[in-house]
């Protein structure tokens, strides 16, 4: 697997650049790549890997998107992130029209964690739903509504899985929620199973699972019908395991990801996002960004790197 293109470097030594998100635009051309910068914002990039936007605000350390969200002011894409600062989850009106976040969050759910370390949002029927994950495995999910004119959160399942977890993402076709615990393994959990005692475990890390230390990063490419693929980060190994999404979740393979024409080699990923919504002829069957630890050729500091999913689908043979 190679990769694509790159964005410019995060320009703070360090763990700097953590996890990114994806909004498809109508026109998929002007679609975004929403990065965190987890000393204190977030980048908004283009399809090419260009700066739209930089934002100081916060400690954030995940982040996600979701279309459609019923906003007092009207529907529109809300980005949620997990905010280290005062361990909220901050929530934002994305703009359509220019391709940019509000400067500041329109709400804030107060998860409780001593700290908070993951993030997913997601839609489940008519539902907007919200997950997050702390620095000692607390899970909490919420249903986001809209009171009086202001956007809250409804907790509607708590659970603690024992040690650190941050990676997550919402299947609300499929009822589930997906949660990588760091020295654990992937977890899913029904959104309806209010103190995670259902939970099952996808796969382990070490024998006889094939993950290993840390599972950070958690994304779903979503096909027809039910269809589609979990991808999850191992940065101990600089790998990317997939599995199906349909129950059972088989195990699809792993690959890494290799320096392409516009692009370094990929190392010690923390976070990825992944659509299956065609973005031209490069990206016929969708994106995959991930984040880069180290950036080498030239070296210089963190950043985020796009990869065609029809190169994955090729390299594991996938339908």
């Amino acid at each position: 697997m190679l990769a694509l293109r790159e964005t410019p470097p995060i320009g703070l030594a360090g763990d700097a650049a953590d996890d990114p998100a994806i909004w498809v635009a109508p026109t998929w051309g002007s679609s975004r790549v929403i990065g965190t910068q987890k000393k204190g914002g977030y980048y908004v990039y283009d399809l090419e890997g260009r700066v739209v936007q930089e934002l100081l605000l916060g400690l954030p350390n995940n982040v996600d998107l979701a279309a459609d969200f019923p906003w007092p002011d009207g529907p529109a894409p809300i980005v949620a992130a997990s905010d280290r600062a005062d361990n909220t989850v901050p929530l934002f009106r994305f703009d359509t029209a220019t391709g940019r976040m509000a400067t500041t969050a329109a709400a804030r759910i107060a998860t409780g964690f001593a700290e908070v370390y993951g993030v997913c949002i997601g839609r489940r029927g008519d539902d907007t739903l919200v997950a997050a994950t702390s620095k000692v495995g607390e899970v909490g999910v919420w249903r986001l509504v809209v009171r009086d004119g202001a956007v809250v959160g409804d907790r509607i399942s708590a659970f603690a899985l024992g040690s650190i977890a941050e990676g997550c993402v919402i299947d609300g076709a499929a009822n589930a929620v997906y949660v990588a615990q760091e020295l654990r393994g992937l977890w899913r959990v029904a959104l309806n199973d209010r103190d995670g005692a259902g939970r099952t475990l996808v796969d382990q890390v070490g024998k006889p699972g094939r993950l290993a230390a840390d599972v950070e990063g958690v994304s779903l490419w979503e096909g027809r019908d039910g269809a589609g693929y979990l991808v999850v980060s191992v940065q101990g190994r600089s790998r990317f395991h997939v599995y199906d999404r349909s129950p059972g979740n088989a195990y699809r393979g792993a690959f890494r990801i290799g320096r392409g024409p516009g692009a370094d080699a990929v190392s010690g990923t923390d976070g990825l996002a992944v659509t299956s919504a065609a973005l031209g002829d490069a990206l016929p069957r969708g994106l995959l960004v991930v984040q880069d630890d180290k950036n080498t050729a030239p070296a210089a500091t963190q950043n985020f790197k796009y990869v065609s999913w029809a190169d994955v689908a090729a390299a594991l043979n996938l339908p």
